[in-house]
Protein backbone atom coordinates (compact mmCIF):
# COMPACT_ATOMS: atom_id res chain seq x y z
CA UNK A 1 0.00 0.00 0.00
CA UNK A 2 2.78 2.34 0.92
CA UNK A 3 4.58 1.55 -2.36
CA UNK A 4 1.43 2.38 -4.35
CA UNK A 5 1.09 5.74 -2.66
CA UNK A 6 4.74 6.46 -3.22
CA UNK A 7 4.48 5.45 -6.89
CA UNK A 8 1.45 7.68 -7.35
CA UNK A 9 3.16 10.70 -5.79
CA UNK A 10 6.20 10.09 -7.97
CA UNK A 11 4.03 10.05 -11.09
CA UNK A 12 2.30 13.28 -10.13
CA UNK A 13 5.65 14.97 -9.45
CA UNK A 14 7.08 13.91 -12.83
CA UNK A 15 3.97 15.19 -14.62
CA UNK A 16 4.25 18.57 -12.91
CA UNK A 17 7.89 18.91 -13.91
CA UNK A 18 7.18 18.03 -17.50
CA UNK A 19 4.32 20.50 -17.66
CA UNK A 20 6.59 23.32 -16.41
CA UNK A 21 9.08 22.54 -19.14
CA UNK A 22 6.37 22.75 -21.77
CA UNK A 23 6.69 19.23 -23.06
CA UNK A 24 3.18 18.09 -22.14
CA UNK A 25 1.19 20.46 -24.32
CA UNK A 26 1.34 19.93 -28.06
CA UNK A 27 3.39 22.45 -29.91
CA UNK A 28 1.45 25.55 -30.92
CA UNK A 29 1.69 26.60 -34.53
CA UNK A 30 2.57 30.27 -34.94
CA UNK A 31 1.94 32.25 -38.09
CA UNK A 32 4.29 35.13 -38.91
CA UNK A 33 2.76 37.85 -41.10
CA UNK A 34 5.22 39.92 -43.15
CA UNK A 35 3.88 43.28 -44.37
CA UNK A 36 5.14 43.99 -47.82
CA UNK A 37 4.91 47.64 -48.94
CA UNK A 38 3.61 48.14 -52.43
CA UNK A 39 5.91 50.19 -54.67
CA UNK A 40 5.05 53.89 -54.59
CA UNK A 41 4.41 55.20 -58.07
CA UNK A 42 6.53 58.15 -59.23
CA UNK A 43 4.74 61.49 -58.99
CA UNK A 44 5.26 64.38 -61.38
CA UNK A 45 5.00 67.88 -59.93
CA UNK A 46 3.14 70.24 -62.24
CA UNK A 47 3.56 74.00 -61.54
CA UNK A 48 0.29 75.67 -60.63
CA UNK A 49 -0.46 79.20 -61.73
CA UNK A 50 -2.52 81.05 -59.18
CA UNK A 51 -4.83 83.73 -60.51
CA UNK A 52 -5.85 86.62 -58.29
CA UNK A 53 -9.38 86.55 -56.94
CA UNK A 54 -12.01 88.06 -59.19
CA UNK A 55 -12.74 90.70 -56.59
CA UNK A 56 -9.10 91.87 -56.64
CA UNK A 57 -9.08 92.20 -60.42
CA UNK A 58 -12.29 94.20 -60.39
CA UNK A 59 -10.96 96.44 -57.63
CA UNK A 60 -7.74 97.12 -59.56
CA UNK A 61 -9.68 97.98 -62.70
CA UNK A 62 -11.89 100.34 -60.71
CA UNK A 63 -8.87 102.14 -59.27
CA UNK A 64 -7.29 102.43 -62.73
CA UNK A 65 -10.51 103.85 -64.14
CA UNK A 66 -10.86 106.41 -61.36
CA UNK A 67 -7.22 107.50 -61.67
CA UNK A 68 -7.70 108.13 -65.40
CA UNK A 69 -10.38 110.68 -64.63
CA UNK A 70 -8.56 113.97 -64.09
CA UNK A 71 -9.94 117.45 -63.55
CA UNK A 72 -9.89 120.17 -66.19
CA UNK A 73 -7.16 121.99 -64.26
CA UNK A 74 -5.01 118.84 -64.12
CA UNK A 75 -5.57 118.29 -67.83
CA UNK A 76 -4.57 121.88 -68.59
CA UNK A 77 -1.46 121.54 -66.44
CA UNK A 78 -0.50 118.29 -68.18
CA UNK A 79 -0.89 119.88 -71.61
CA UNK A 80 1.19 122.87 -70.50
CA UNK A 81 3.97 120.67 -69.10
CA UNK A 82 4.06 118.65 -72.31
CA UNK A 83 4.29 121.76 -74.47
CA UNK A 84 7.01 123.39 -72.33
CA UNK A 85 9.09 120.20 -72.37
CA UNK A 86 8.87 120.00 -76.17
CA UNK A 87 9.50 123.74 -76.49
CA UNK A 88 12.81 123.81 -74.60
CA UNK A 89 13.88 120.50 -76.10
CA UNK A 90 13.50 121.83 -79.64
CA UNK A 91 16.01 123.76 -81.74
CA UNK A 92 15.40 127.28 -80.42
CA UNK A 93 17.84 130.18 -80.36
CA UNK A 94 17.97 133.05 -77.86
CA UNK A 95 18.73 136.42 -79.39
CA UNK A 96 19.90 139.78 -78.03
CA UNK A 97 17.42 141.81 -75.93
CA UNK A 98 19.17 145.18 -75.70
CA UNK A 99 16.79 146.84 -78.15
CA UNK A 100 13.99 146.21 -75.67
CA UNK A 101 15.66 146.91 -72.33
CA UNK A 102 18.55 149.34 -72.83
CA UNK A 103 16.68 152.66 -72.95
CA UNK A 104 14.04 151.88 -70.24
CA UNK A 105 16.77 150.73 -67.86
CA UNK A 106 18.75 153.87 -68.43
CA UNK A 107 15.86 156.26 -67.71
CA UNK A 108 13.91 154.54 -64.90
CA UNK A 109 14.19 155.71 -61.24
CA UNK A 110 15.06 152.28 -59.79
CA UNK A 111 18.37 150.64 -59.03
CA UNK A 112 18.68 147.89 -61.64
CA UNK A 113 21.16 145.10 -62.21
CA UNK A 114 21.08 143.04 -65.37
CA UNK A 115 22.65 139.75 -66.44
CA UNK A 116 21.99 137.63 -69.48
CA UNK A 117 22.42 134.00 -70.35
CA UNK A 118 19.96 133.82 -73.22
CA UNK A 119 17.27 135.25 -70.93
CA UNK A 120 18.03 138.73 -69.63
CA UNK A 121 17.28 138.82 -65.90
CA UNK A 122 16.93 142.24 -64.30
CA UNK A 123 16.80 142.89 -60.56
CA UNK A 124 14.82 146.01 -59.64
CA UNK A 125 15.23 147.73 -56.27
CA UNK A 126 13.37 150.73 -54.87
CA UNK A 127 13.47 152.48 -51.50
CA UNK A 128 10.48 150.52 -50.19
CA UNK A 129 10.19 147.51 -52.47
CA UNK A 130 11.83 145.22 -54.98
CA UNK A 131 11.07 143.08 -57.99
CA UNK A 132 12.44 141.53 -61.15
CA UNK A 133 12.00 141.47 -64.92
CA UNK A 134 12.80 138.66 -67.39
CA UNK A 135 13.17 139.50 -71.07
CA UNK A 136 13.77 137.04 -73.90
CA UNK A 137 13.74 136.97 -77.69
CA UNK A 138 13.53 133.42 -79.06
CA UNK A 139 13.97 132.38 -82.68
CA UNK A 140 11.61 129.46 -83.40
CA UNK A 141 12.39 129.02 -87.09
CA UNK A 142 14.32 125.78 -86.48
CA UNK A 143 12.17 124.42 -83.67
CA UNK A 144 9.92 122.18 -85.76
CA UNK A 145 7.05 122.68 -83.28
CA UNK A 146 3.67 121.75 -84.79
CA UNK A 147 1.42 123.77 -82.45
CA UNK A 148 -0.80 126.51 -83.80
CA UNK A 149 -0.01 130.15 -83.06
CA UNK A 150 -2.68 130.68 -80.38
CA UNK A 151 -1.70 127.52 -78.48
CA UNK A 152 1.98 128.44 -78.48
CA UNK A 153 1.59 132.02 -77.30
CA UNK A 154 -1.13 131.38 -74.73
CA UNK A 155 0.51 128.27 -73.23
CA UNK A 156 3.95 129.87 -72.96
CA UNK A 157 2.43 133.12 -71.69
CA UNK A 158 0.49 131.40 -68.89
CA UNK A 159 3.52 129.28 -68.01
CA UNK A 160 5.80 132.28 -67.60
CA UNK A 161 3.16 134.33 -65.81
CA UNK A 162 2.96 131.56 -63.19
CA UNK A 163 6.73 131.57 -62.71
CA UNK A 164 6.82 135.36 -62.37
CA UNK A 165 3.89 135.57 -59.96
CA UNK A 166 5.42 132.96 -57.65
CA UNK A 167 8.54 135.12 -57.34
CA UNK A 168 6.59 137.98 -55.77
CA UNK A 169 7.68 138.52 -52.17
CA UNK A 170 5.00 137.90 -49.55
CA UNK A 171 2.16 137.51 -52.06
CA UNK A 172 0.37 134.40 -53.30
CA UNK A 173 -1.73 134.17 -56.47
CA UNK A 174 -5.00 133.78 -54.58
CA UNK A 175 -4.43 137.23 -53.04
CA UNK A 176 -4.56 139.09 -56.37
CA UNK A 177 -7.38 141.64 -56.24
CA UNK A 178 -7.59 142.33 -59.97
CA UNK A 179 -6.74 140.12 -62.92
CA UNK A 180 -6.61 140.63 -66.66
CA UNK A 181 -5.83 138.23 -69.53
CA UNK A 182 -5.93 138.93 -73.26
CA UNK A 183 -4.95 137.03 -76.41
CA UNK A 184 -5.22 138.41 -79.93
CA UNK A 185 -3.96 136.96 -83.19
CA UNK A 186 -4.11 137.94 -86.83
CA UNK A 187 -2.93 135.55 -89.57
CA UNK A 188 0.76 135.02 -88.71
CA UNK A 189 1.15 137.05 -85.54
CA UNK A 190 -0.24 136.89 -82.04
CA UNK A 191 -0.11 138.85 -78.80
CA UNK A 192 -0.61 137.72 -75.19
CA UNK A 193 -1.00 139.93 -72.13
CA UNK A 194 -1.79 138.93 -68.57
CA UNK A 195 -1.65 141.17 -65.50
CA UNK A 196 -2.62 141.06 -61.84
CA UNK A 197 -2.30 143.41 -58.90
CA UNK A 198 -2.64 143.12 -55.16
CA UNK A 199 -3.16 145.48 -52.26
CA UNK A 200 -3.18 144.03 -48.76
CA UNK A 201 -2.56 145.28 -45.23
CA UNK A 202 -1.20 143.55 -42.14
CA UNK A 203 -2.43 146.32 -39.82
CA UNK A 204 0.82 148.27 -39.74
CA UNK A 205 1.58 148.69 -43.46
CA UNK A 206 -0.09 148.20 -46.82
CA UNK A 207 1.63 146.16 -49.51
CA UNK A 208 1.17 146.95 -53.20
CA UNK A 209 2.07 144.35 -55.78
CA UNK A 210 1.96 144.07 -59.55
CA UNK A 211 2.80 141.31 -62.04
CA UNK A 212 2.67 141.30 -65.84
CA UNK A 213 3.60 138.98 -68.68
CA UNK A 214 3.58 140.29 -72.24
CA UNK A 215 4.40 138.06 -75.22
CA UNK A 216 4.41 138.56 -78.98
CA UNK A 217 4.86 135.85 -81.62
CA UNK A 218 5.77 137.35 -84.98
CA UNK A 219 7.69 135.88 -87.93
CA UNK A 220 8.73 132.79 -85.96
CA UNK A 221 10.15 134.96 -83.17
CA UNK A 222 8.72 134.84 -79.65
CA UNK A 223 9.43 137.91 -77.51
CA UNK A 224 8.52 137.88 -73.80
CA UNK A 225 8.65 140.60 -71.14
CA UNK A 226 7.61 139.37 -67.69
CA UNK A 227 8.04 141.18 -64.37
CA UNK A 228 6.81 141.47 -60.80
CA UNK A 229 7.22 144.08 -58.07
CA UNK A 230 6.06 144.51 -54.49
CA UNK A 231 6.36 147.60 -52.30
CA UNK A 232 4.77 149.40 -49.36
CA UNK A 233 4.80 152.53 -51.51
CA UNK A 234 2.05 152.73 -54.12
CA UNK A 235 4.01 155.25 -56.19
CA UNK A 236 6.86 152.77 -56.55
CA UNK A 237 4.44 150.22 -57.91
CA UNK A 238 3.26 152.74 -60.47
CA UNK A 239 6.87 153.47 -61.40
CA UNK A 240 7.49 149.77 -61.98
CA UNK A 241 4.35 149.55 -64.12
CA UNK A 242 5.73 152.37 -66.26
CA UNK A 243 9.08 150.53 -66.60
CA UNK A 244 7.36 147.39 -67.90
CA UNK A 245 5.18 149.40 -70.27
CA UNK A 246 8.26 151.09 -71.76
CA UNK A 247 9.85 147.70 -72.44
CA UNK A 248 6.66 146.27 -73.95
CA UNK A 249 6.38 149.27 -76.24
CA UNK A 250 9.77 148.32 -77.70
CA UNK A 251 8.45 144.92 -78.79
CA UNK A 252 7.51 145.01 -82.45
CA UNK A 253 4.04 143.75 -83.33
Amino acid sequence: MTKRITSALTAVFIAAVLTACGTISPPVQTTTTVATEAPVPETTTTPVTTSPPVESVMETETIADSSSEISEEEKRQLEQDTFIAEFFDSQITFEDTKAITEEPLRTNPFECESESNGIEKITVKGKNGSGSVDVMVIDLSGSGLSYDLDTMISTFGDYYFGITARNMTGVSEDEFSSKYRMISSVVSKGKFERTASVQKSDGSATQFGYVKTYAVLLNNTLTVVSGQFSSIDMMERQGFTALLTAMCDNVRY
